[in-house]
């Protein structure tokens, strides 16, 4: 039987491994597999004491100290552990009735010293980083303040999508990041530097000072890890995509090519976008098991016919082909909030209203951090399916974690704004996303009815040649396009400000004949619409290489 080693970082056990540095549990192959913090702190009291019987007051006394918690917590951690070791749970945890718990495969403790594991497969599809314990000014306060915001770090950036935390000696692996930073006390300020660095070089790829107000002394200040984590992995994904532009196509990793495919849909144009598409779909070719990358291509896939870009293969079998391959991204990344928005998403046009708004609200609720893209996603489906409000909650929190989001987050939050009945408010975020995105055409459209709903009808007309000149053959219909409401209110309400801009009687009647023939919300998933007259193909030239 092996003791708790004060040493070691990593026990092994069974067909699994326990890095207590890196706050990961990996399974057969090295994956990782995901437990909550209280019961990986659970697994670890047990590495640490195996082949002993703790009883259930202990368990709790240890996990919970000072607090008052039910059984029920310790039974939910000991649920979470066996649902982690699958088939292997009953050859390492035995429940002993009325008694307690008992770790009983063999541990193998390794040192600090021990050289590293090798990189799993997955880095292909993630950022890796390596995070170095901050550094502390000044007084004792500000080194506990360092261990904590080290560890809290750690934990939030583990739960990122798209990122691999690795210990120290990885450090010089090729194309990994390291995190070094300082934090200081000032009075009742707390200051963190942070830092970016090629881990292989050392050369400086960012750094950033925050700086918060603290409440309790011996607390973090709120919000500070979620920010601190956030800006960094936005500033690896940046890195990461800078590099990836100047690789050959032929050389792109499956994460670089859903990056590089990310940043053509982004851009919202058809040309662009068809990019995207070749590219997601080479990333899954890659990996079949890359849940991010059928996400994506979930979404493009419906971007694509909705707009009638690319060739026609038909509006059922465009939109049947999204709902499966939202799905397949869910059944690999269940607890994804990207892939949960993009299946929500994917419900929305087949008119699956209530599924749609659960499976959104899932998303947001699921615990793990939330870009701005899965934001984006369940915002539209919220404020199309007539909860605004949340939307503007939704849009609004995408931005503050990343005050530099793409032109789109401001479009979808001037239409929210608008579906909330703000039209002052809205008409700003519209601008601004026409300004800096000229080319998104959904923009024009929500810009016609913000400009109309206060007054500015010449700032209307030129939306509305905007939108034209962009689409030419684009008609104001429900369902098709970039128009998804649930409520008929709705769709007359947006209906009405074309007709003021100058959209012609003989459009407008057509117009209104497409959105009679919508089927009504309880008809069947995917039903063909009638009515709907799809835009001539154009033959579009695919950008050699990268745009």
């Amino acid at each position: 039987m092996a003791g708790a080693d004060p040493q070691a970082t990593v026990y092994r056990f069974d067909h699994f491994r326990l890095d207590t540095s890196r706050g990961t549990l990996h399974g057969p192959g090295d994956a990782i597999l995901e437990v909550r913090p209280k019961a990986f702190a659970l697994l670890r009291f047990l590495v640490e004491n195996p082949e002993h019987l703790h009883s259930r007051t202990a368990l709790l006394d240890t996990l919970w100290p000072d607090v008052v918690v039910t059984d029920d917590s310790l039974t939910q951690c000991i649920s979470d552990l066996r649902h982690a070791f699958g088939d292997r749970a009953p050859l390492v945890l035995k429940t002993v009735p009325r008694r307690g718990y008992v770790l009983t495969a063999e541990v193998r403790p390794e040192s600090s010293h021990a050289p590293p594991p090798p990189l799993p497969p997955t880095a292909a599809r993630t950022g890796m980083v390596v995070l170095e314990p901050f550094g502390s000014f000044g007084t004792g306060s500000a080194a506990s303040l360092a261990g904590l915001l080290t560890s809290e770090l750690l934990t939030e950036l583990t739960r990122f999508e798209g990122i691999s935390m690795f210990p120290a000696p990885h450090g010089e692996t090729a194309g990994a990041y390291r995190v070094r930073g300082e934090v200081r006390v000032a009075g009742r300020t707390l200051h963190v530097n942070a830092r970016i660095e090629d881990a292989a070089t050392g050369a400086a790829l960012w750094a950033e000072r925050f700086e918060r107000k603290r409440t309790r002394p011996s607390e973090l200040p709120e919000g500070l890890v979620e920010t601190l984590s956030a800006a960094l992995v936005r500033q690896v994904d940046r890195e990461d995509l800078r590099r990836a532009r100047q690789k050959p196509e032929s050389e792109l990793t499956v994460r670089e090519l859903c990056l590089l495919g990310r940043e053509h849909h982004e851009n919202g144009t058809e040309a662009d976008t068809l990019v995207a598409l070749a590219m997601f779909e080479q990333a899954i070719a890659a990996d079949p098991n890359d849940a991010l990358g059928y996400a994506w291509l979930a979404f493009t896939v419906q971007r694509v016919d909705t707009y009638g870009w690319g060739p026609p293969e038909g509006l059922r079998t465009a939109r049947e082909r999204a709902l499966v391959l939202a799905r397949r991204a869910v059944q690999l990344a269940p607890d994804s909030p990207l892939c949960l928005s993009r299946l929500a998403f994917a419900l929305i046009l087949h008119q699956r209203w209530e599924e749609a708004v659960m499976t959104a609200r899932a998303a947001l609720r699921m615990g793990r951090p939330t870009d701005y893209a899965s934001l984006n996603s369940c915002a539209e489906v919220l404020a199309h399916a007539g909860h605004a409000s949340e939307a503007i909650d939704a849009l609004q929190r995408a931005l503050s974690l990343d005050p530099h989001c793409p032109p789109v987050t401001h479009s979808l939050l001037g239409r929210a704004l608008l579906l909330d009945g703000k039209p002052d408010q809205a008409l700003p975020e519209l601008r601004w996303c026409a300004v800096h995105l000229p080319d998104y055409v959904p923009c024009f459209h929500s810009l016609v009815v913000a400009a109309v709903e206060t007054g500015r009808r010449e700032e209307a007309r030129a939306a509305l040649r905007e939108a034209i000149r962009l689409q030419p053959n684009w008609m104001p219909r429900n369902h098709t396009g970039t128009w998804f409401f649930r409520r008929p209110s709705d769709v007359d309400r947006f209906l009405a400000p074309f007709r003021a801009a100058g959209l012609t009687e003989p459009e407008t009647e057509q117009a209104n004949d497409n959105l009679a023939t919508v089927p009504p919300q309880s008809g069947p998933a995917g039903a063909p619409r009638a009515g709907r007259t799809k835009p001539a193909s154009r033959s579009v030239k695919r950008p050699a290489g990268r745009a």
